[in-house]
C-alpha cells in the first residue's frame, strides 16, 4: 500500500510539471503574438508586404538573367552565307565567263562563221559594240548596204529593222553591219584593225 501511494504521488508530481510546463508555454506563445499583432502598425504590414514582392521579384530577375547568360554561352548561330573563299571562287567564275574577248577581232560575210577570235581560229565576232555611240553592232547576212546611205539614216532609225532594211540590198555571202554612228558591208573574213573609220570592239562572250 505504501508502494502504491509512492507510484501515485510521482505520477502526480510528474503530471502536474510537464503539463503544467506545456500549458504555460502555449499561453506564453499565445500571448506574444496577441501582443506583436497589437503593436504592429498596420502601416508597417504593408510596407514589409512591398518589400517581400520587391525581393521577391529582384530575385525572380536575378534567376532570369543567369539563365539567359546560360543560354547564350551555349547559343551557337548558324551561317546562312557561303565561305568568303567559296563566294570568290564562283565571283573568279562568272567573271571568266564574260571576259573571253575576241584578239584579233574579225569581220566577215555570211559564210564565216560567228565565234571568239584567234589568230588560230578566225571568226568574225558577234559581240561587237561601237565606243562612240555606244549601241550594239547588228548584223543582216546575205545583205549589204546601199550606197546613199547616210549617218542621219541611222541615227534615225536604229535600230528599227522596219525602216532599216528600205536601205539594204540583196547580196549573196554578204554581211551589213551597223551601229547608229557607222555602217560596213562585207563579204570576205578581214581584220577589225584595218577599218579605222569604225570605233567598234569585242563586247566580250559568254561561254
Amino acid at each position: 500500500m505504501i508502494m502504491a501511494d509512492d507510484l501515485d504521488d510521482l505520477l502526480d508530481e510528474v503530471e502536474s510539471k510537464f503539463c503544467c510546463s506545456t500549458s504555460l508555454s502555449k499561453q506564453s506563445t499565445y500571448a506574444l503574438r496577441q501582443a506583436d499583432q497589437k503593436c504592429v502598425n498596420p502601416e508597417d504590414k504593408k510596407q514589409s508586404r512591398k518589400q517581400g514582392c520587391k525581393r521577391s521579384q529582384h530575385d525572380n530577375d536575378d534567376i532570369d538573367a543567369m539563365l539567359q547568360e546560360i543560354l547564350d554561352d551555349d547559343y551557337q548561330p548558324i551561317s546562312t552565307h557561303e565561305p568568303t573563299a567559296a563566294k570568290t571562287t564562283t565571283s573568279d567564275s562568272y567573271s571568266e565567263t564574260l571576259s573571253k574577248k575576241c584578239c584579233p577581232v574579225f569581220l566577215g560575210g555570211s559564210s564565216v562563221p560567228h565565234g571568239i577570235g584567234t589568230s588560230v581560229s578566225q571568226r568574225a565576232c558577234n559581240r561587237l559594240r561601237c565606243t562612240s555611240c555606244d549601241f550594239g553592232i547588228i548584223m543582216f547576212d546575205d545583205q549589204a548596204w546601199d550606197s546613199s546611205c547616210d549617218y542621219l539614216f541611222f541615227r534615225n532609225n536604229m535600230p528599227d529593222y522596219h525602216k532599216l532594211k528600205v536601205k539594204l540590198r540583196r547580196k549573196k555571202g554578204g554581211r551589213a553591219y551597223a551601229c547608229q554612228c557607222s555602217w560596213h558591208s562585207t563579204v570576205v573574213l578581214s581584220d577589225l584593225r584595218e577599218q579605222q573609220q569604225l570605233k567598234w570592239v569585242c563586247g566580250k562572250h559568254k561561254v
